[in-house]
């Protein structure tokens, strides 16, 4: 007979163990999240980073390409002293006036408008023309635009085609203030262009459109456009000229043509909290001739850009040199150039624009407990900075809650672009 066995004792972790356990699982668990931690940081701020150095570049890519376009079509050298004021009528927008009374455009290649302080940033507008194959041409019989439709007689009608827009500008080197006006042409005949209101026909399509740029009348808020334009050519230093800036409808004229060309007087403005920008600081551009619902709109170009400063840089050989040389003299902020003389502010001069972007990074630098941020300090600089207000203040940027400017890192884009329209101007 076998003798029964008696039942192994079942054995397993003691609470001691399993409290030790629990604790090496947490020491582990610590070691994993510091090092998940600082791997974040290194992510963030090399994403942020990424990101910056993306959007700066686009944005400063897109300002050097036009910038580079700048009065291509209207560069006559000794035209702009003193400036002209460029108005018209736009029957396209809500208020057909162009520009807004007391909002004067002048017909320069390139205007900077300064910002007031070191927290505002600059705004830039860049102007050319569409136009390959006319240059400018001469009226050959005097005009007084008292009347609509008017005929402009000119020495040649080559290049030019129903839905052009034109400009048409007479020095007067003795006013204070000079105006040019926008007009469009409708047809053409022989050696004379046509700017009638209402309905024509584009030349090649055989479609039909309106006249956009020509006024009813020259009568009432249009009075400013009743202008007389000399064409003696005796004169020659007052001889009405006629830039033809391009066309307005290339696309509709030429169905083949996949992105339509037309005259641009861009503008470029840092903007935040905007329809062009609704959640984010960004660089956007509005073309003037481009209106949408009645007035130019906004467009975004690059985010989290969010300062901009510009200046001139002129050949007008100064402090020592020869002015018109090619040779770039020196670089002029631009509250100093607009306090200049309007009848000597040298816009024939202006042959560079120096111009610098800040781009933030799209996340905020984390700083440890008890630790104030210090992604970026002191503020950043260009080469510009030659005074308080040509500075970057970037205190006063809205942030997110909790946090300061300075939990951003930034960096700045800088170039120097000639504006080569008014290097290669006629002589």
């Amino acid at each position: 007979m076998i003798a029964p066995t008696a039942p192994r004792r079942e054995s397993g972790f003691s609470l001691v163990e399993l409290l030790v356990a629990m604790l090496i699982g947490l020491i582990g668990i610590i070691i994993m999240l510091q090092v998940f931690e600082n791997a974040e940081g290194v992510r963030r701020t090399t994403v942020s980073g990424g990101d910056a150095q993306q959007n700066g570049a686009l944005a400063l890519y897109v300002l050097e390409r036009d910038l580079r376009n700048a009065g291509m079509g209207v560069n006559d050298i000794g035209l702009m002293t003193p400036p002209c004021n460029m108005i018209g009528y736009d029957g396209a927008r809500s208020t057909p006036n162009f520009p807004p009374v007391g909002s004067p455009i002048p017909l320069a290649p390139v205007q900077i408008v300064a910002g007031g302080n070191a927290t505002t940033p600059d705004q830039i507008n860049v102007f050319y023309g569409s136009q390959t194959m006319a240059a400018t041409t001469n009226l050959v019989v005097p005009v007084a635009m008292t009347a609509n439709p008017n005929t402009l007689t000119v020495g040649t009608t080559f290049g030019y085609r129903p839905g052009d827009l034109l400009l048409l500008f007479q020095p007067n080197p003795g006013a204070a203030v000079q105006n040019c006006i926008f007009m469009e042409v409708t047809s053409t005949n022989a050696n004379q262009v046509f700017h009638a209101p209402g309905a024509y026909t584009l030349a090649n399509s055989g479609k039909s459109t309106t006249a956009r740029f020509n006024p009813p009348d020259f009568s009432g808020t249009n009075a400013a456009m009743a202008l007389t334009y000399n064409g003696n050519k005796v004169v020659t230093n007052t001889v009405t000229r006629v830039y033809n800036l391009g066309n307005l409808h290339d696309g509709l004229d030429f169905p083949a043509t996949q992105n339509q060309r037309m005259p641009a007087y861009n503008t470029y403005a840092v903007q935040n909290n905007t329809t062009a920008c609704p959640s984010s600081w960004c660089l956007s551009i509005s073309n003037a001739f481009a209106v949408a619902g009645g007035s130019p709109t906004f467009s975004a170009l690059a985010d989290n850009i969010v300062h901009m400063r510009a200046d001139y840089g002129l050949d007008d050989g100064l402090p020592a040199g020869t002015a018109g040389d090619g040779i770039l003299d020196r670089f002029l902020d631009p509250a100093a150039f607009d306090a200049l003389p309007a009848a000597t502010k040298p816009w024939q001069y202006v042959i560079a624009i120096r111009i610098a972007v800040v781009a933030r990074s799209a996340l905020i630098e984390k700083p440890g407990p008890g630790v104030a941020c210090d992604g970026s300090t002191p503020f950043p600089t260009w080469s510009g900075n030659t005074a308080a207000t040509r500075g970057f203040d970037l205190s006063t940027i809205p942030v997110p809650a909790g946090s300061s400017w300075d939990c951003y890192r930034y960096r700045v884009f800088e170039t120097i672009v000639p504006v080569r329209n008014s290097i290669w101007k006629a002589s």
